[in-house]
């Protein structure tokens, strides 16, 4: 039986469900590394084990597991295999525990129902070999408090008092004497000179001639000459056999003799204008009738002339020629006319617009 523990316990390293028929299955779940913060331990990444008691069925890794491990058949393996099952069930009942060497142990609880206890065992890869650390905590040291240095207060006054010791004194600078005096004498000294040059300016004389208005205007002038209006005396040229002979002055040009025309006015024959004559567009027809034959078109046409209608062939629809009694410019004239024609004749019409 130590043989089929064993199997169990390498396959729980490959897959996440090994089965014992009509027994149980064990079922892994990955746990994650955790640290326990009270016992200061850190646990590894590992698989967890469990027992389901429904996980009946056979699918065959096992017994695979077996007949290749230990060179026997399909049939042998599964013999193998019952004679565990009833092994185990054997135990429960005598000794109410069974233990698979490197797996765990399966015992009854009071309610005799079975139940599973993980070994020590890693199943996962990742992690295989690896233990629980304990890890030791760091104390920091203890340090010593400071002496607290007592801090003197000082009033407002006091520090009044210091500022002011402690201020240096900043002696004003004396400012000379003698620019007071220069001063004073500048205003005296300058009226003489306003003087004499208001005076040599006046006695000084300017040719009014030699004075040019470009000297004080910064803008060049522009000068308009001025017009004069011609006199009453003019040109006259006396021309004697086409040529020029001579050119004296005329006191007064002798105007030359009006021209009186008479207005006749246009006789307009009347006979030769004719009034323009605007004509709408009449569009909306009334129809009375379609036919195949020209012929009976045509004396539908001569039926409705003779009642004094305007009746005409508007057009040939297909092989249909239709008939309009009367044409209007207006879809509302049309349909008045419709109504009062088919009241009178108690026939069938209809407007087309063309």
């Amino acid at each position: 039986m130590k043989k089929i523990d064993k199997h169990i316990e390498e396959l729980l390293h490959d897959h996440d469900c090994v089965i014992v028929p009509d027994f149980g299955g064990f079922i892994t779940s990955k746990k994650p590394a955790y640290f326990n913060q009270f016992t200061s331990v850190f646990f590894p990444a590992t698989k967890r084990i469990l027992f389901n008691k429904h996980l009946v069925f056979n699918d065959g890794l096992l017994s695979a597991k077996i007949a290749e491990k230990q060179s026997l058949s399909m049939a042998e393996a599964q013999q193998m295999l019952l004679e565990f099952k009833d092994d185990c069930f054997l135990r429960l009942n005598e000794e109410g525990r069974v233990e698979i060497e490197r797996v765990g142990v399966l015992f009854f609880d009071k309610e005799k129902n079975i139940q599973f206890q993980q070994a020590s065992t890693n199943f996962l890869k990742d992690s295989y070999g690896l233990s629980a650390i304990s890890i030791e905590k760091l104390v920091s040291p203890v340090t010593k408090p400071k002496k607290e240095t007592p801090v003197k207060i000082i009033s407002r006054i006091e520090e009044q008092k210091v500022s002011e010791v402690a201020k240096p004194k900043v002696q004003k600078e004396s400012k000379p004497k003698t620019t007071k005096r220069y001063g004073q004498l500048v205003p005296l000294l300058m009226v003489p000179i306003l003087a004499a040059g208001l005076y040599f300016g006046i006695q000084t004389e300017v040719p009014y001639n030699k004075l040019n208005i470009a000297d004080i205007n910064p803008f060049n002038p522009v000068y308009v000459q001025e017009y004069t209006p011609r006199t009453n005396q003019e040109f006259a040229l006396i021309w004697e056999n086409e040529d020029i002979i001579t050119a004296k002055v005329v006191d007064e040009v002798v105007p030359e003799k009006e021209i009186e025309l008479e207005v006749i006015p246009a006789k307009i024959d009347s006979t030769f204008i004719k009034p323009i004559e605007f004509t709408a567009v009449k569009s909306y027809h009334v129809i009375a009738g379609c036919f195949s034959v020209k012929e009976n078109a045509d004396n539908l046409v001569e039926d409705w002339k003779r009642k004094g209608n305007e009746s005409k062939i508007v057009d040939k629809k297909g092989s249909l020629y239709r008939v309009a009694i009367q044409s209007f410019a207006t879809r509302k004239e049309a349909k008045q006319f419709l109504a009062s024609t088919k009241q009178e004749e108690g026939i069938s019409l209809w407007v087309l617009k063309k």
